[in-house]
């Protein structure tokens, strides 16, 4: 059965409501996930993307007998040509000359919160040719903030990337993260001190 309140999950990890009523996020009873739209560049909607408020997702099979997936889109998300969040944030990337890549629609949700306009999702755990095409596209530096798992220089299009503009990378340093967790995760000051502390890729 879905909470009472659909959204108090978020709420519980600091996200705002008119951070949330911005990206239109919204509960679906059918799912019982979250959703929101997930937009092209130009703002148009191209696709639903829904994340499952089942916390035991990893352990259950869905009515296919397939197992939960903790995102999933709505329709056949085909080629990803775009970035979440770069429609909304494109003003303040350009004048920072900046954009922060996170993983996934939720850290670009909760950052905003705390102020940071700047950011975008890859919505996976590494960029494809199409949206490499986009960051060359924009000219400014590019701070990946992966999960902390995730080796950003291993990543093929980061390699490319860098022969282009600036590439940095935010790193678990001193192990602030748990494995699977988001730079933003721990919260706005483990957040603060991993940016200051961010690397460049060579």
């Amino acid at each position: 059965d879905p909470p009472g309140d659909t959204l108090r999950g978020w709420r519980d990890e600091g996200m705002l409501d008119s951070v949330m009523e911005r990206y239109q996020v919204r509960y679906d009873p059918f799912s019982n996930r979250l959703v929101f739209p997930i937009r092209l560049p130009d703002g148009k909607i191209i696709n639903i993307c829904g994340r499952t408020l089942d916390p035991d997702f990893k352990t259950k099979l869905d009515a296919n007998g397939k197992k939960v997936r903790k995102y999933t889109y709505f329709y056949d998300l085909g080629i990803l040509d775009t970035l979440f969040g770069l429609y909304e944030h494109i003003d303040e990337i350009k004048r920072k000359k900046e954009i922060i890549l996170f993983e996934g629609a939720k850290s670009v949700m909760l950052a905003e919160g705390w102020g940071v306009l700047n950011t975008a999702a890859v919505l996976t755990s590494k960029i494809n040719p199409y949206q490499l095409r986009l960051l060359i596209q924009l000219g400014v530096r590019v701070v990946f903030a992966l999960d902390a798992e995730v080796s950003v220089s291993d990543i093929q299009e980061v390699q490319k990337l860098k022969h282009f503009v600036t590439v940095e990378a935010v790193i678990n340093r001193d192990g602030l993260l748990k494995p699977k967790d988001a730079p933003v995760d721990a919260g706005r000051e483990v957040w603060e001190n991993l940016y200051k502390r961010r690397c460049r890729i060579q």
